[in-house]
């Protein structure tokens, strides 16, 4: 017998007869008709060429492959009840889920601990695995249900894909303390003129600051000595090479706190702030762990725009929302 000639569907009737000895009974259960579920049990009957059940005074009496059914049957039925009640209720107190997240180096470094932190405190039992992924990768992984969600300046995915914006980034340029330019008001000049160290890991980081650049009307002609692809080690070159480092602000904060010979200038161009998001596909949009997920890192990270502040607004979760 082919399986995938079956309708499973059948198998919740047989289940049902099983259970009650009814055809009546198991239509009460199922609220379905007595002449439905005896329709379904014909179909299944001849899908499986035994009568499965035979009526007797004491009610309808399983055959030997009906006995032997009815085993997987059940199993089956109760791991896709698991699975669907699983979606729909998820304790946050219990639960040892593992969220998969595809976010790049920077946000690893600034948003990881911050949410890593919360969770351990409210969801004790709660894993996170992090994918190091560009944005197509990213986007296909969603699509195969593979991650849960993506944070970071990515663009929006297109359609199927929700965003919501958490804060905006802008650039800064960081330098360590004996550095000439450290000295005075750094200029485009100074800037164009000076060596420097690029950062670009998987993302859009250093493509941001190359639009940035040009909106500036700006070529990105800089003497670039380094292109690196990891954070680690950055900031000691910083400090021993005399290079500049053009990177988010939040980053340079960081590696302000845990080495103090470094300084941080005002870029010299004008940077317009870019969102950082947190987006998912809409496969996972009603999913409780993943809403649960989402909620807490609006929770711990958003921050109202330029906009929102200058009117007094606070943005809602749900009004930041869009499908993109």
């Amino acid at each position: 017998m082919n399986l995938h000639k079956v309708d499973l569907n059948l198998f919740l009737v047989f289940h049902a007869v099983y259970v009650t000895g009814s055809v009546t009974q198991a239509g009460e259960r199922l609220g379905m008709t007595q002449s439905a579920v005896s329709n379904a049990l014909k179909r299944l009957r001849e899908r499986v060429n035994d009568s499965l059940f035979v009526r007797t005074p004491e009610g309808m009496v399983p055959t030997p492959l009906a006995q032997r059914l009815i085993g997987p049957a059940e199993a089956g039925l109760k791991q896709l009840h698991y699975a669907l009640d699983q979606s729909r209720h998820f304790d946050v107190a219990t639960s040892d889920r593992v969220f998969r997240i595809a976010i790049n180096e920077i946000g690893h470094v600034v948003m990881m601990p911050t949410l890593l932190q919360a969770a351990r405190q409210h969801a004790p039992h709660i894993r996170f695995e992090t994918v190091d992924a560009s944005p197509s990768e990213a986007r296909q992984l969603m699509l195969q249900g593979q991650i849960d969600l993506a944070m970071g300046s990515w663009d929006p995915m297109g359609p199927s894909f929700f965003q919501q914006r958490l804060f905006d980034e802008t650039f800064t340029v960081l330098m360590h303390e004996s550095h000439p330019l450290a000295q005075r008001e750094l200029t485009l000049e100074d800037y164009m003129s000076a060596g420097h160290l690029a950062f670009k890991p998987h993302g859009a980081t250093d493509t941001e600051l190359q639009l940035t650049l040009s909106r500036a009307g700006l070529p990105d002609q800089r003497h670039v000595v380094l292109s690196a692809a990891h954070s680690l080690g950055l900031a000691h070159m910083v400090k021993s090479t005399g290079l500049l480092l053009t990177t988010p602000n939040r980053l340079a904060d960081i590696m302000l706190s845990e080495h103090r010979s470094l300084v941080k200038a005002k870029a010299p161009f004008d940077v317009q702030p870019f969102p950082i998001r947190q987006q998912w596909h809409e496969r996972m949009h009603q999913d409780t762990g993943n809403r649960w997920l989402r909620e807490l890192i609006f929770g711990l990270l958003h921050e109202p725009s330029d906009k929102a502040r200058a009117l007094g607004l606070e943005a809602r979760a749900d009004n930041e929302i869009a499908c993109a």
